[in-house]
């Protein structure tokens, strides 16, 4: 009694269709797998925006109606060395953190971006220099936060001189140029950085802006790469 079985020609047929089918779904799969980068981006966005929106609801962080961001600019809360430190060592309280090493930056240190001067709106500028800036601050900053999955915070490098202010501008914060803008609105924003790979890596930083009240201003690139997540279906 014969019993059934593949021929080597059917057998052969088969393995040919697999090897087919894998030398076309291969690269698509390859193609479709999130880059690990733009992951860690996305969970560092999402992460900055949820910690200041956490600091400005606190009766404990923001009980001086800021978070040591003072509207005229500058980063400085008070005198002591812990009152300089108060936005880098608030904002690594809220974090999973492997490690803090918040510098007691002197006045201005941070740096700032002015989103409206001279009668004219400047955001577009603004956004481009908050990556400039944070690019700048990379090559000499020490790892200020960073957190359990390698992913750095850190404050950018100083930023502009303050030009002269258009006529009719409210000024309110004395010599250098800080003022608000015509609806009344504080213009600078503080310059807080990210870099996805640690400051060593090939990455370059992510710039933001983060103004007095909360407000956070997006540089060019995190705008770029919030539309490629978005693209990447994450």
């Amino acid at each position: 009694m014969y019993k059934k079985a593949f021929t080597l020609a059917e057998i052969m047929i088969v393995l040919t269709i697999i090897g087919v089918l894998t030398a076309i779904l291969l690269p698509v799969a390859f193609q479709s797998a999130p880059d690990e980068n733009v992951m860690k981006f996305k969970k560092a966005n999402n992460t900055l925006g949820s910690v200041i929106r956490e600091l400005v609801n606190s009766d404990a962080y923001y009980s001086g109606g800021d978070f040591g961001i003072k509207a005229n600019g500058t980063q400085i809360k008070g005198s002591t060395n812990n009152e300089k430190k108060y936005f880098c060592s608030s904002f690594a309280d809220i974090l999973s953190t492997k490690s803090v090493a918040c510098s007691t930056a002197s006045n201005d240190s941070y740096g700032a971006v002015q989103t409206y001067s001279s009668g004219a709106d400047k955001t577009s500028t603004a956004q481009t220099n908050l990556d400039t800036y944070c690019a700048s601050a990379a090559s000499n900053v020490k790892e200020e936060i960073v957190t359990t999955d390698g992913i750095v915070y850190y404050q950018g490098s100083p930023a502009l001189t303050f030009g002269s202010i258009a006529s009719g501008t409210t000024r309110n914060f004395g010599t250098g140029g800080k003022y608000k803008d015509a609806n009344g609105f504080d213009v600078n924003y503080k310059v807080f950085c990210i870099d996805v790979d640690g400051i060593s890596g090939p990455e370059k930083p992510f710039g933001y802006g983060i103004r007095a009240d909360g407000k956070i201003l997006p540089g060019k690139r995190a705008l770029e790469w919030t539309n490629k997540s978005v693209q990447q279906g994450d």
